[in-house]
């Protein structure tokens, strides 16, 4: 059964609104934003949809592989923003600036809602850098996505508040239309990892 589309646009605004708050300690921003394109995606394949329920436990399975999503895409983040800083302070061009933040944004887009469960953060996002001359469009999507957000809310900062829903949901359909092609290994980790996640143990006679 299709979900209305106001259903959809207000689980959106909803979902935006729980990143937020996962967002907080700005550590967690990229896997609570993973885990919002992960209960989106269920969504879309007839899961329950968003609550708060849905998205910490999608969250818990983003964190199992390690502190790598954790720390490396907020590391990117923090160096372009010192970047930013220091050009500013100086006074140099802010364009190349602008231009590598977008790009590298869109990757970190490209690879929150490419990951799938049982496979590395490494292997995401080789596959996601790998698409790049196969599926240009897609990254250039997200670019555009990522910088009409920044660009709306520059002029009305009070929809940061719900920013994040519509943004997930556009780096879930970019992936639902070109999804990342992960290496053999890892998709042979992630079949392994469903299969090992449905066994039962056997009672015994």
């Amino acid at each position: 059964m299709r979900l209305p589309r106001f259903h959809l646009f207000a689980d959106c605004l909803l979902l935006g609104v729980l990143l937020l708050l996962c967002s907080l300690p700005v550590l967690t921003a990229f896997p609570a934003f993973a885990a919002g394109c992960a209960v989106l995606r269920e969504q879309a394949r007839g899961g329950p949809g968003v609550t708060p329920a849905t998205l910490l436990a999608a969250l818990r399975t983003v964190l199992r592989p390690g502190p790598a999503v954790l720390l490396a895409p907020t590391a990117v983040l923090v160096l372009l923003w010192l970047d930013a800083t220091a050009l500013e302070a100086h006074g140099g061009p802010g364009l190349p600036l602008a231009v590598a933040g977008t790009v590298v944004t869109a990757f970190l887009l490209r690879c929150a809602a490419g990951w799938r469960e049982g496979t590395t953060w490494s292997a995401t996002a080789a596959a996601a850098f790998r698409s790049v001359p196969e599926h240009p469009l897609a990254l250039l999507l997200l670019a555009g996505a990522g910088g009409a957000s920044a660009v709306l809310l520059a002029m009305m900062p009070a929809l940061a508040v719900v920013a994040l829903g519509p943004l997930a949901l556009a780096a879930a359909a970019v992936d639902a239309w070109r999804p990342l092609a992960l290496a053999p290994k890892a998709a042979d980790r992630a079949a392994t990892a469903f299969v090992s996640s449905d066994r039962r143990p056997i009672d015994r006679i």
